[in-house]
């Protein structure tokens, strides 16, 4: 396992273990095993490292020692606000890690105790690195804080919704405001980084992605800026009704029963009544999109919203083409992930009658045959990720991050296509990378798609 990986897996530990013990006892056997797998992450890393590692937080991300954890800062971040706000700069693990240290580092990232023992084999903010050690000066950083505060503003609807208050689209406009202007400025880095995934928070990643997709659709299909933001909005909040289905439910692991998928069948309309409810003028096309984004083309899906064919809007013929690309690329409870490859092999099945063809043809033309962030197995074994699309009869531009042997490269190495066979896509989960996180390790120059 490479160190981001083990990173990112101590977080996901850490975040699970903080809200065990914030719903639970601490002898409750859930949280014993939340602690179990904190405990064995904290220590395989500081071992790693060893003897010791340093996780510092510094504005919107997590550091590990010196490496900005990119991935780990997105998928990570509401456990980053949460830390933050304890006043939490850095953590120190020394191996051997005590279960007991992380039981005290768990209550207190939770809030239940007002601090951790010194002296113990988890120590805060007495990190040896300083701002300037950590600061960052990648092109991607702006994109990244983007993506980060879209993914604030859809965590903080479901409290309003609950207590039946009205949403704030203001701040929704606001966030896709700025993942508008990065986007635009950065298309390709923007197609790299909506490969972020999270099982935990489907629906809020997923509803950024898509948002990232739909603008650089929107722009390739010609829309101005002032329409790319109406645009966003809708993408961003496209799902927003799945707020108000049963969790039990959107993680069903099985075929869903018919009470169930009448459920799931209502979110286009309580997505669309809530954001009817805060709408300001101009902003009533978001609505629309939530309504109709499962409609399809011809007017088959749900809920039935066609009074002839084709009267779908053109924001949500568009979404429908991105919504669907992001899900199927995305593993979920009920299945695995597929290829970005087999995602537009759907697309093109149900070009005509599911999805609008002009956006079918638009996509896969923005993407190419292989979308930034795929991964390729190659005829000497090695897989390697796409970084770039470009033009017909030109091989994608790649890097290398699984060698021959099977090594997992912490930083990838410029691979050519030229004279290689490619002998298969495969998925993230079958490598055991995820391309997002290696983005600012890349260390290319993103040029426009």
């Amino acid at each position: 396992m490479t160190r981001d990986l083990g990173a990112r897996r101590l977080l996901k530990d850490l975040q699970a273990l903080s809200r065990q013990m914030a719903l639970y006892p601490t002898g409750h056997p859930t949280t014993g095993e939340a602690l179990t797998a904190a405990t064995r992450s904290a220590g395989e890393l500081a071992s790693g490292a060893g003897g010791e590692v340093v996780l510092s937080l510094l504005t919107d991300s997590f550091y590990l020692d010196r490496t900005l954890l990119a991935h780990a800062s997105l998928e990570s971040s509401a456990l980053l606000r949460t830390m933050q706000s304890r006043g939490i700069e850095s953590v120190t693990f020394l191996s051997p890690v005590a279960g007991a240290d992380i039981s005290d580092l768990g209550a207190f990232v939770a809030g239940l105790s007002g601090d951790v023992p010194a002296e113990s084999t988890v120590r805060l903010n007495e990190s040896p690195y300083t701002k300037s050690d950590l600061e960052s000066d990648s092109s991607f950083a702006g994109l990244r804080r983007s993506y980060a505060r879209s993914l604030d503003v859809l965590r903080s609807l479901p409290a309003a919704l609950d207590a039946d208050e009205p949403i704030d689209l203001s701040v929704a406009s606001w966030a896709v405001e700025q993942l508008v202007e990065q986007t635009i400025s950065q298309p390709a880095a923007s197609l790299l980084l909506s490969t972020v995934k999270s099982h935990d928070e489907y629906t809020f990643f997923h509803s950024v992605n898509v948002c990232i997709l739909s603008i650089a659709l929107g722009r390739m299909s010609g829309l101005e800026a002032n329409q790319l933001k109406v645009l966003a909005i809708g993408a961003l909040l496209h799902d927003l009704g799945k707020i108000r289905v049963d969790p039990s439910i959107l993680q069903f692991p099985g075929r869903l029963d018919h009470d169930q998928w009448k459920q799931i069948k209502l979110h286009p309309q309580e997505g669309a009544a809530s954001i009817m409810a805060a709408a300001a003028p101009g902003q009533e096309i978001a609505a629309t999109v939530a309504l109709e984004h499962h409609a399809r083309f011809d007017g088959s899906g749900y809920p039935r919203v066609m009074r002839r064919q084709h009267d779908l809007h053109f924001f949500s013929r568009l979404v429908a083409t991105t919504d669907t690309y992001d899900a199927i690329t995305t593993r979920r409870s009920y299945r695995r992930a597929e290829t970005p490859n087999r995602a537009l092999g759907v697309l093109l099945k149900g070009s005509g009658s599911f999805y609008d063809p002009d956006f079918v043809r638009a996509f896969i033309e923005l993407v190419g045959i292989y979308p930034p962030g795929s991964l390729l197995l190659l005829d000497g074994g090695e897989v390697a990720m796409v970084t770039q699309t470009v033009e017909a009869g030109h091989g994608p531009e790649l890097v290398l991050v699984k060698t021959v042997d099977g090594t997992l490269l912490d930083v990838p190495e410029p691979v050519s296509a030229a004279g290689r066979t490619i002998l298969d896509q495969v998925t993230p989960g079958q490598v055991g990378v995820d391309p997002a996180a290696l983005l600012e390790k890349v260390g290319i120059v993103v040029q426009p798609v």
